[in-house]
C-alpha cells in the first residue's frame, strides 16, 4: 500500500489492505472487524487474550470458498511481555502490517472510590498504554514503508464527563486526542490515522462493565458490525473522526457547544437514569 486511501465505496477496500492486525478480536466490535476485513480479502492477525475463541473465528475465515490468511497472537496488552511480542509482529518486516486496528479495551461502572485501584489501573494500560505502544511500533514500520493505517478505537464518551465511569472516559479522551495529533503527524508520511467514536453498541463490553442502561431506547443502540463498518468506511475516506450514528453525532456535536457545567449535570443525570 502507498499513498493515503481515499476510496469511499467499502467494496474498494480489499485493494488497499494487504494484512490488518487487530487487537480485542475474539468478540465485539474486534470480531467485526475481522470478518468484514476477511470479507474484502484482507489476510488478518488477529489479537486477544482468549485463544480457543481466536481459533474458532480463525477456522472460520479460513474455511471459506476464498480462504485469507489468518495468524492467532494470544496476548494480554496489560502485560508488558505480551504487548511486547505484538510490538515485534507490527515491526517484522516479512508479511508487513498495514493496517493496526487499536480495539482492545475494557470500561468499569460505579463510584470511582468504590473501585478496585488495581483494576483502574490495568484498564489504563490496556486503554491507553497498549494503544500508544502498539501506534509507535506500527507507524513506524508504515512510515518508514511510505504508507499503512491506524484505526484507534475510542468512544463518544471521551467527549464528555462520564461520572460513574470517570477513568474510562478519560481514558478515550485520550485515544481521541492522541489519534487526532497523529493524523497530522503521520498524514504526510502516507499513514492515514482515525479515531472512531461509537456509542452505545451491542457487545460483551456492557456485561462486562455491569453497565445496564435501561432508560435508553432500542434506537441509541447500533450493532458492531454497524460500527466497524462506518470505521473502515471512514479510514478508507481519509477521515481522522468518525462519530457512526446521527444521534451521536448530534450528542457530540452539542457536548462541543454547550457550556461545561451544563454539560456536567446534563452528565450526571443522564448516569442516574441509566442505572449506574
Amino acid at each position: 500500500m502507498t499513498g493515503r486511501p481515499n476510496q469511499r465505496d467499502r467494496s474498494e477496500q480489499s485493494r488497499i489492505w494487504e494484512r490488518a492486525l487487530i487487537t480485542g478480536a475474539s468478540a465485539g466490535i474486534g470480531e467485526a472487524f475481522a470478518r468484514l476485513l476477511a470479507d474484502q480479502g484482507t489476510d488478518l492477525v488477529i489479537v486477544a487474550r482468549r485463544t480457543d475463541r481466536l481459533e474458532a473465528l480463525a477456522d472460520e475465515l479460513t474455511a471459506r470458498p476464498n480462504p485469507i490468511q489468518v495468524e492467532i497472537l494470544t496476548a494480554d496488552l496489560s502485560d508488558r511481555d505480551d504487548l511486547d511480542r505484538v510490538m515485534t509482529r507490527l515491526r517484522t518486516p516479512a508479511q508487513p502490517i498495514d493496517l493496526l486496528v487499536n480495539n482492545a479495551g475494557f470500561g468499569t461502572v460505579g463510584d470511582f472510590l468504590d473501585q478496585d485501584p488495581g483494576r483502574e489501573a490495568t484498564m489504563i494500560d490496556v486503554n491507553i498504554g497498549a494503544v500508544h505502544r502498539l501506534a509507535h511500533a506500527a507507524g513506524s514500520a508504515m512510515a518508514d514503508r511510505g504508507g499503512g493505517g491506524i484505526l484507534n478505537v475510542s468512544s463518544i464518551a471521551g467527549f464528555t464527563p462520564s461520572p460513574k465511569s470517570a477513568t474510562y472516559g478519560a481514558t478515550k479522551a485520550f485515544v481521541t486526542s492522541f489519534s487526532e495529533a497523529l493524523a497530522v503527524e503521520l498524514g504526510p508520511r502516507g499513514v492515514v490515522v482515525s479515531c472512531l467514536c461509537p456509542g452505545l453498541t451491542r457487545t460483551e463490553f456492557q456485561e462486562k462493565a455491569e453497565y445496564r442502561p435501561s432508560a435508553l431506547p432500542g434506537f441509541f443502540w447500533q450493532s458492531a458490525e454497524d460500527v466497524a463498518a462506518a470505521g473502515l468506511a471512514g479510514l478508507a475516506a481519509g477521515r481522522i473522526r468518525v462519530v457512526p450514528g446521527v444521534h451521536n453525532r448530534v450528542a457530540t456535536g452539542l457536548a462541543r457547544t454547550t457550556p461545561g457545567g451544563v454539560v456536567r449535570r446534563v452528565s450526571k443525570l443522564l448516569a442516574r437514569a441509566n442505572g449506574k
